[in-house]
C-alpha cells in the first residue's frame, strides 16, 4: 500500500475516532476480543504447563537414554538386573532408578505427597543434568535427602532439618540435606520430588537390593542389538521394556480426559468471546455504514473501503490480542495455575507455568480473526452493492433474510442433534452449529417478544413503556437491538452449558466414590495425605483384636496398586471377596450386577472400564492376560466406568490380586458391621484397637466421601473458575453494550425531554428497554443451553471414560438466566438515570 494511502486511510481512521461515542464502541469491541484472547491463552498455557511438567522431569532424570526396564510391581526387581544390563554389548550407561511415594513430613506437621527417587552416584554424570551439582562422593555418604526449595519451604523445612517420610504405614526420620533451587533443577524446581543415593533410598525404605527401574543408554548404531538383548532380559526377569521416555506417553493418557474436556470448555469460552466481540461490532455498524455512505460519492472505490475497514480490523486486533494475552496471563498464574492432586498419587506433577510460542500464536491468530471477521461481515451487503444501487423492497428482503435465517437455524439445530446422536467427540463442532442456530433464531424470537410487549404496554396504557416498544421497532436500531439481544444469549448460553454439564459430572464422581466407598462401613488406611486410590502398601497386621471390637462383624484386606498396561497407568482395585457390595452395580456400563458380583468372588474372572475394553478390542465374556508381576489369565463379567481413574481401572477379587503380585499386603482395610451398630461409633473402637499400629487410621465412609468430594472438586476447579470467568465477562459485556446503547441515546433523550417526557418517564422506557432486550437474549440463551448441556455431558462420558449423570439442569438454566437479567438490569439503572440527565435540546437527531 503506498504510504500517501495509508496516511489518508489513518487520517479518515483519527478522523472517525473524534466522536466520543465511536472510542467507547472500538473500546468495547476490543475488551470483546481480549475476553476470548485471554481464554484461550490461559487454558493453552494450563495445558502445555500441565504436560511437559512430566516431560521435563523425565529428560532431567534419564537424560538421553533411548530405553526403561521398568519393574510391574511396587516391589521392584533384584538389583542384580542391573549387571547383566551393563554386560549387554552396545550399553553405555544403565542407569538404576529407586522410586516411592510417600509423604514429607516438616517440623510442625505440613505434609506434601512426593516422589522420593534413588539414583546411583556413580551414574550421574552419565544421567540427565538434575543431579550433576552433586559430586559422586557427596552423593555416596550423604545419609540425607534433597528437597526443591519450594517443596522444602512448603512443609517448613530447610537445609540440615529434621523432617520424617512416610511409606505406607511406617514412618522414617531423616535430615534435608540441601534445597535446590531455580539456578539448580531449572524449572523442576516446582516437581515434588525428594532425591537421595540410591544405597541411602533403599535403606531408608526397607527396600535393600531392590530397584524399580533401569534407564538404558546404547551407542550409536547398535541401537537393535540393544534392544534385542534387552527384550530377552526383561522376558526373564518379569520386568516391561519400554522407551526411555515412558512417564511421559503413560501422563499424557492419563492427563488426555482433563486435557480435552478443558479444551472443550476453553473452546466454548473462547466462542462466546469471539460472539462477544462480534456482537460488539455489531454495534460500531451504524458508524462504520455512515462512513462508507459518506466517502463512496467522493470516489472511493471498494478497494480502497475494504482498506480502511483492515486498517481499522488490524488497530482493533492489534490491541484486543496485547490486551487479551496480558490478561490470559493473569489469568493462567490466579485462575488456571493449579494440579490435578488426583494426578500427583500416580506421577510427579508439578505446578511449573510453561508458555510457549504455540500457545500465543493460537491466540493471537484467533483475535485477529475475529477482528476481521467482525468488522467486514455486517457491511458485507454494503460492500457487495454499488455507491448509487436503488434501495429493493425493504419489507420482501426481510422476510426473505428471514426465512432463511430461520431454514439455517433449524439445519444447524439438526446437525446439532446429529453430532449428539453420531459423534460426540465433535462437541465443539456441535456447539458452533447451536450458536449459528440460536443467531439465527433470534430475530424472530425477539420481535415476537416486542410484539407482547407492544400489546402489554396498550393494556398498561404506560408512556413509558410505549416509547420503548418505539424504539425497539425502530428499522434504525434494529441492528443494535439484536447485538446487545444477542450478547446476552450467547452468555446465558456459556454459563448454563458449563454448570450443566459441570454438574453432572460431579454427579457422577460422586456417584462412583460413593459405590466404592460404600462397600464397608469403616476404613483402615495409613495416616496423612495418603491417596483415596490407597494404593501403596504397607505390612499387614493381626486382625484379632479389631474382629473382636464391638459391633465389629468382618474385617478383611483390601488391595489395590497401579499397573502399566499399553500406555495406560491402570488403577487395579480388589476388595475382599467377602464384602457386600463387592460390584459399584451403577458404574456398570455392560454386564448384570448380580452376575458380576457372584462371578467375581470365584476364581478366574474381573471387571474392566469400557476405554481399556475398547483399545484392547476385549468384550465381555472374552479371555485377556493382566500383565502382572505374575501375569494373570482373567474372563471379563462386565464393563465399567473409569471409577473415576482416567486411564481406566480392572476389579478382580482379593486372592487374584495375591497370586498375581505374590504379596499379601494389603492397602487398606475394610470393616462390616453390625446391623444396628453406628460407624461412628465403630470406628472410635477400632482406632482404640488399633493401639500401637500409629501408623494407621479408621474413617468412616462418609468422612472417605467427604476427602473423594473435596478431591473431586480440586479436579473440576478449572472447569470451575472457566464458568464464574464466563459468567463474569459475560455480565460485563451485557453492561457494556447496554451502556454503549444508553450513552448514544442521550441526544434523542435530549430531545425527548424538549417535547414534555419527564425524566422518571424517560427512565423507565430504557429500563424497559433493556428488560426485553435482555429477557429475549437470556431465554433463547436458557434454551439452547440445556441442549449444550446433553452435549457437553455425552461429550465427556464419550471422550474421558468418567462416570457421567445425564440430567437437565433446569433449575441451573433458570437461576442463570435471571442472575444475568437482574444483575444487568441493576447495573444499568444508575448508567440509565445519568443518561435521562442530559440537558434538553431541539434538535432533532437522527438514528
Amino acid at each position: 500500500m503506498p504510504l500517501k494511502r495509508l496516511s489518508g486511510i489513518r487520517y479518515i481512521y483519527e478522523s472517525r475516532l473524534e466522536s466520543r461515542t465511536a472510542i467507547i464502541q472500538e473500546c468495547f469491541a476490543i475488551v470483546g476480543i481480549a475476553i476470548g484472547v485471554a481464554l484461550l491463552f490461559a487454558s493453552q498455557v494450563s495445558g502445555t504447563s500441565l504436560t511437559s511438567s512430566v516431560s521435563q522431569l523425565t529428560s532431567q532424570f534419564v537424560g538421553d537414554a533411548q530405553f526403561e526396564l521398568d519393574a510391574r510391581g511396587a516391589e521392584g526387581v533384584s538389583e542384580r538386573l542391573l549387571d547383566q544390563v551393563r554386560r549387554v554389548p552396545g550399553v553405555q550407561t544403565a542407569l538404576p532408578v529407586l522410586e516411592r511415594q510417600v509423604n514429607v513430613i516438616g517440623p510442625t506437621g505440613e505434609e506434601r505427597s512426593v516422589d522420593l527417587v534413588g539414583m546411583e552416584p556413580d551414574s550421574v554424570r552419565a544421567s540427565g543434568p538434575l543431579l550433576r551439582r552433586f559430586s559422586a562422593k557427596q552423593l555416596a555418604t550423604l545419609a540425607a535427602i534433597a528437597l526443591p526449595s519450594q517443596l522444602a519451604e512448603e512443609v517448613g523445612a530447610g537445609p540440615l532439618v529434621s523432617v520424617k517420610l512416610q511409606f505406607g504405614a511406617r514412618r522414617a526420620e531423616t535430615i534435608v540435606g540441601a534445597t535446590l533451587d531455580e539456578a539448580d533443577i531449572d524449572g523442576l524446581v516446582h516437581d515434588p520430588v525428594a532425591l537421595a543415593s540410591i544405597e541411602y533410598a533403599q535403606h531408608i525404605s526397607g527396600e535393600n537390593g531392590r530397584i524399580t527401574r533401569i534407564f538404558v543408554r546404547g551407542a550409536p548404531g547398535r541401537l537393535g542389538g540393544v534392544r534385542a538383548a534387552l527384550e530377552k532380559l526383561a522376558a526373564r526377569a518379569g520386568v516391561n521394556l519400554e522407551p526411555g521416555t515412558f512417564d511421559s506417553s503413560l501422563f499424557a493418557v492419563a492427563v488426555a480426559p482433563e486435557s480435552e474436556s478443558e479444551q472443550l470448555f476453553s473452546g466454548i469460552s473462547a466462542l462466546v468471546g469471539f460472539m462477544f466481540a462480534l456482537n460488539a461490532m455489531l454495534i460500531t455498524v451504524p458508524s462504520r455504514r455512515k462512513l462508507i455512505a459518506d466517502i463512496r460519492p467522493h470516489g472511493a472505490t471498494r478497494a480502497i473501503v475494504v482498506q480502511i475497514l483492515l486498517f481499522d480490523a488490524a488497530v482493533i486486533g492489534l490491541l484486543a490480542c496485547l490486551l487479551g494475552l496480558a490478561l490470559g496471563d493473569v489469568l493462567s498464574v490466579a485462575v488456571f495455575h493449579t494440579t490435578p492432586g488426583y494426578l500427583a498419587f500416580a506421577f510427579p506433577v508439578g505446578d511449573a507455568r510453561i508458555v510457549t510460542w504455540q500457545s500465543v500464536v493460537l491466540a493471537v491468530a484467533a483475535g485477529m480473526a475475529a477482528a476481521l471477521v467482525g468488522v467486514l461481515w455486517p457491511v458485507r451487503e454494503i460492500l457487495a452493492a454499488g455507491p448509487l444501487r436503488p434501495a429493493v423492497d425493504h419489507d420482501e428482503h426481510r422476510r426473505r433474510s428471514q426465512r432463511a435465517r430461520i431454514a439455517l437455524g433449524l439445519a444447524c439445530i439438526g446437525f446439532t442433534s446429529f453430532t449428539l446422536l453420531a459423534d460426540t467427540r465433535a462437541a465443539l463442532v456441535g456447539n458452533i452449529t447451536l450458536l449459528i442456530a440460536l443467531v439465527c433464531l433470534l430475530p424472530s424470537i425477539l420481535d415476537a417478544l416486542v410484539r407482547l410487549f407492544d400489546h402489554l404496554s396498550g393494556v398498561l396504557d404506560g408512556v413509558g413503556t410505549a416509547l420503548a416498544v418505539t424504539e425497539l421497532q425502530a428499522p434504525q436500531t434494529r441492528v443494535r437491538s439484536l447485538a446487545i439481544a444477542a450478547t446476552a444469549a450467547v452468555a446465558v448460553f456459556g454459563i448454563v452449558e458449563f454448570q450443566g454439564t459441570q454438574g453432572n459430572l460431579r454427579r457422577g464422581l460422586d456417584a462412583s466414590a460413593h459405590a466404592l466407598d460404600s462397600s464397608a462401613a469403616v476404613w483402615v488406611t495409613p495416616r496423612g495425605r495418603s491417596s483415596l486410590l490407597n494404593t501403596i502398601p504397607f505390612a499387614p497386621i493381626g486382625l484379632a483384636p479389631l474382629r473382636r471390637v464391638p459391633g465389629v462383624r468382618e474385617v478383611s484386606a483390601y488391595h489395590s496398586t497401579f499397573l502399566n498396561w499399553g500406555k495406560r497407568r491402570l488403577w487395579i482395585v480388589a476388595p475382599g471377596a467377602r464384602e457386600q457390595n463387592l460390584v459399584p452395580a451403577d458404574q456398570l456400563v455392560a454386564g448384570s450386577a448380580a452376575n458380576a458380583s457372584r462371578r467375581l468372588r470365584q476364581h478366574g474372572w474381573a471387571l474392566i472400564s469400557q476405554g481399556l475394553a475398547d483399545e484392547q478390542h476385549l468384550g465381555v465374556g472374552q479371555e485377556f492376560v493382566l500383565p502382572a508381576p505374575h501375569p494373570l489369565r482373567l474372563r471379563i463379567v462386565g464393563l465399567t466406568t473409569n471409577l473415576g481413574w482416567p486411564p481406566g481401572a480392572v476389579m478382580l477379587n482379593s486372592a487374584e490380586y495375591e497370586r498375581a503380585w505374590s504379596s499379601d499386603e494389603p492397602s487398606a482395610y475394610q470393616v462390616q458391621i453390625d446391623a444396628g451398630a453406628t460407624p461412628s461409633g465403630v470406628r472410635r473402637l477400632v482406632q482404640r484397637a488399633l493401639g500401637p499400629h500409629a501408623g494407621l487410621v479408621a474413617e468412616t465412609a462418609a468422612e472417605r466421601q467427604a476427602r473423594h468430594d473435596a478431591l473431586a472438586a480440586q479436579g473440576l476447579a478449572r472447569v470451575t473458575q472457566i464458568r464464574l470467568l464466563v459468567l463474569i465477562s459475560a455480565i460485563l459485556a451485557v453492561v457494556g453494550a447496554m451502556a454503549a446503547m444508553l450513552w448514544q441515546r442521550r441526544d434523542r433523550i435530549a430531545f425527548s425531554k424538549c417535547n414534555g417526557f419527564r425524566e422518571a418517564v424517560l427512565w423507565r422506557s430504557l429500563l424497559c428497554e433493556s428488560a426485553v432486550l435482555l429477557l429475549a437474549g437470556c431465554s433463547i440463551g436458557a434454551v439452547f443451553g440445556l441442549y449444550a448441556q446433553l452435549l457437553g455431558s455425552h461429550f465427556l462420558a464419550t471422550v474421558t471414560g468418567f462416570p457421567i449423570a445425564f440430567n437437565v439442569e433446569g433449575i441451573a438454566a433458570v437461576g442463570s438466566f435471571a442472575l444475568v437479567t437482574v444483575i444487568t438490569v441493576a447495573m444499568l439503572a444508575l448508567p440509565g438515570y445519568l443518561v435521562v440527565r442530559v440537558r434538553p435540546s431541539t434538535v432533532n437527531p437522527a438514528y
